[in-house]
């Protein structure tokens, strides 16, 4: 009887075993796993600290070929560390009949900084001076960097001018009215300088030019 008592208990055990095993499961933390879930990962356990999941890696050959799998299996998951025909690494999965890419690589947009010359050559004579104008056919993610203006003698620029650009982007960011405030601070009409150009730096990732245009200018103050 005694051996039979130890059978049952023994068999007892095993069902037990194979009833936990199908039930859900969580590693990591000492909390009831998610009811939707049949296996809960805790990414950040109090005992061992933040963990990741790392797939099985395999080297794929191809998108087409099952290899190193024996079939297509849909649902499987893993991560190809292989570069073959067309795999590269990453994650893939197996919709059962090919591989897929889970996650395509990102790219990044290749900025380049430009700059566009505007010709004014228009004599400061008044106190201030706001000079306006568009630029167009911008991508969303470009920046408009500086704006500034050239003069025709250095010493009195340094000495005499103050310039203040602004800028207004549009809703879409494609398009920016840009203004070029100048305001000489001499108080000496005798004393003035020519706005050879405005020089607008910007950075774009798009290959084809932007438009830079000039509106015009308007008198501020007077003398």
């Amino acid at each position: 009887m005694k051996n039979v008592s130890t059978l049952l208990v023994s068999l007892l055990l095993v069902i037990q075993s194979t009833a936990n095993l199908q039930a859900q499961v969580r590693v990591g933390g000492n909390i009831v796993p998610n009811q939707n879930a049949i296996l809960d990962l805790n990414a950040n356990d109090t005992a061992i600290g933040s963990r990741g999941l790392l797939l099985p890696r395999v080297a794929l050959i191809s998108t087409t070929n099952p290899i190193p799998l024996t079939e297509h299996i849909a649902g499987m998951l893993v991560f190809n560390t292989a570069t073959s025909d067309d795999v590269s690494p990453g994650v893939y999965y197996n919709d059962g009949t090919k591989w897929i890419r889970g996650i395509e690589p990102q790219e990044t947009a290749a900025f380049s900084i430009r700059e566009t010359e505007i010709e004014i050559n228009e004599t400061i004579s008044l106190q201030s001076v706001l000079y306006h104008g568009e630029i167009t056919d911008l991508d969303s993610n470009s920046t408009v960097l500086s704006i500034r203006a050239v003069f025709s003698d250095p010493l009195v620029v340094q000495t005499s001018f103050a310039v203040t650009p602004m800028l207004k982007p549009s809703a879409d960011g494609t398009t920016v009215t840009w203004s070029l405030q100048i305001q000489n601070f001499n108080f000496d009409p005798q004393v003035s300088s020519i706005l050879e150009r405005i020089i607008v730096v910007y950075n774009c990732s798009r290959e084809e030019e932007v438009s830079v245009s000039f509106l015009g200018s308007f008198a501020l103050v007077g003398w």
